[in-house]
């Protein structure tokens, strides 16, 4: 549920495939990386499709800052039904930008701070590969053709931060696709279960909405992305 900013030309392309990719599920990684000085918070609610009484809910907020154009900070704090709200750090560098050929590339980790932990969210490191790649990518001056296409793939440790299911375990990724200049759509995968989502942004410059499943469980979320001086 990570940020797209790729390479279009025309300025209002790049609003609507920023709006309509935006930070899609907070659970997987993928090579969607902020610009210097962008900044995103989201908002997600998680129904967990558990019997009482097993945990109802997942709440969780985001913060994710462009400090340069290729190293990206974020966090996140995950609220789950009665137990204490506990906070992940994230760090991604892009050691490759998206071109005609090659995918945009980011190395990354996730839970690189300590803390104290509990079975339903273990604190352990993990270590991810995560690489994009927009199958059909304006060429430079080019109106965008929609509805564009974009393919993750991605590679990792086991990261047992979310329901002490191990996540990101081996391979990992799925399909974006910006369906027009409101509405857009995802599927992915991530070792563990399959993530379905639908977002939409009522105009330019304001806020997503966006709603799917996640395994057998159903989510809703809203985020805004802006830029700093």
């Amino acid at each position: 549920m990570k940020h797209l900013v790729f390479a279009l030309i025309i300025a209002v392309a790049l609003g609507m495939a920023s709006a309509a990719f935006a930070a899609d599920i907070v659970t997987c990684p993928t090579a969607n990386q902020l610009k210097a000085g962008e900044v995103d918070v989201a908002g997600y609610y998680i129904f967990l499709d558990f019997p009482e009484p097993m945990l109802q809910y997942v709440r969780v907020q985001t913060l994710y800052v462009g400090v340069t154009d290729r190293l990206e900070l974020d966090l996140h704090r995950y609220d789950l039904d009665r137990i204490a709200p506990e906070t992940l750090w994230i760090a991604s560098y892009k050691v490759h930008s998206e071109d005609a050929k090659m995918p945009d590339v980011v190395v990354g980790a996730k839970d690189l701070a300590d803390r104290v932990g509990n079975p339903a969210m273990p604190r352990k490191t993990s270590y991810f590969v995560a690489a994009a790649k927009t199958l059909n990518l304006p060429a430079p001056g080019s109106p965008p053709d929609l509805p564009l296409y974009r393919l993750h793939l991605g590679v990792g440790t086991e990261d047992p931060s979310l329901l002490g299911e191990d996540r990101h375990d081996g391979a990992f990724g799925g399909i974006q696709v910006l369906v027009n200049s409101k509405i857009g759509v995802i599927a992915l995968y991530d070792s563990a279960d399959l993530i379905t989502g639908v977002t939409y942004t009522p105009k330019p410059n304001w806020p997503t909405f966006k709603a799917g499943t996640f395994g057998d469980h159903t989510w809703v979320g809203i985020n805004y992305t802006f830029g700093v001086k």
